[in-house]
């Protein structure tokens, strides 16, 4: 997987050169000319990396490698200063204010991609000590406590850009009989299976967790209530055409999902999860192997 550089940098020219110096190395960039448009990539984006000209036309780079440095989710996203000319003056506010390197434009070539790869690195190294926390030990994908933030997150981005975005949840269908019939080992190696593969059929900007037991939740950001609905209902029918067992044993599965839309800032994470799960119950309670979304007072 790609690493995932933002360049912030109003000056055409010096773009120009830096993407060309970078557009042989395994990075996917993204550009900013200003700082507001930074914030908004930073907050779209899973960024590892935030290449930063000092000089901007809105926010100078002291004040943007400040903010990243006091937003929890970025504070360990690793800012390189790319200068014109830097005294040590401007190298200890950058210090003081959590900058990680800084770089003269008109160094080397290879010092300017050797510490770029050394920070990036160090901040793989970072993201392997914190990830386990917010990652479900059995399945490997994010747990509820992340899932549950992430939900925030999504409410606060729709509701200032105005965007709607789903939330689903799938659940095993009589699970508990597998449990009891099979054994709660082979129950483990179905739930890891079944989250492999819904992890393998979701957009890369789709968030999926591990909600607890055999409920799993899945946000679904900028996208449209009938969109998510179609884009569950593809998983149910490749979940029924799917073989989980293993070479000696045939077991088929079906799962049930519920899904309900976050519109105009209305409600919050507890409310959007609840209207999931009222959508799931009538899944269940109506035979179980489709999908309900929820619209207003009633689940269709």
């Amino acid at each position: 997987m790609k690493s995932k550089v933002l360049v912030v940098e109003d000056n055409r020219n010096d773009l120009e050169l830096l993407t060309q110096k970078l557009k042989n190395e395994p990075y996917e960039l993204f550009i900013a000319e200003t700082g507001e448009k930074a914030f908004d990539v930073l907050e779209e984006q899973g960024i590892d990396l935030v290449i930063l000209d000092m000089l901007l036309p809105d926010i100078d780079g002291f004040e943007i490698c400040r903010r990243i440095r006091k937003n929890e989710k970025h504070a360990h996203v690793p800012v390189l200063f790319h200068t014109a000319a830097c005294t040590i003056d401007e190298k200890l506010i950058g210090l003081e204010m959590g900058a990680s390197d800084f770089l003269n434009k008109a160094a080397d070539e290879r010092e300017l991609l050797l510490r770029i790869r050394n920070l990036l690195h160090a901040k793989k190294a970072i993201d392997s000590l914190i990830k386990y926390p917010v990652m479900d030990a059995l399945t490997n994908v994010y747990n509820k406590m992340y899932f549950q933030h992430r939900i925030e997150d999504e409410i606060k981005r729709s509701t200032r850009y105005k965007r709607e975005f789903c939330c689903a949840i799938v659940d095993i269908d009589h699970f508990r009989q597998i449990n009891d019939r099979l054994g709660y080992v082979t129950g483990d190696r179905i739930l890891k299976k079944l989250a492999e593969m819904i992890d393998g059929n979701i957009r890369s900007a789709d968030i999926l967790c591990r909600y607890g037991g055999d409920k799993f939740g899945w946000l679904l950001p900028e996208t449209k209530l009938d969109d998510s609905y179609l884009a569950v209902e593809r998983l149910r029918h490749f979940v029924v055409t799917s073989e989980f067992g293993s070479k000696d044993e045939e077991i088929s599965l079906t799962v049930s999902g519920g899904v309900s839309s976050f519109r105009n800032a209305e409600g919050g994470a507890k409310e959007i999860f609840y209207q999931a799960g009222a959508a799931l119950k009538k899944a269940k309670s109506e035979g179980r192997n489709q999908t309900r979304v929820y619209k207003g007072e009633k689940e269709v």
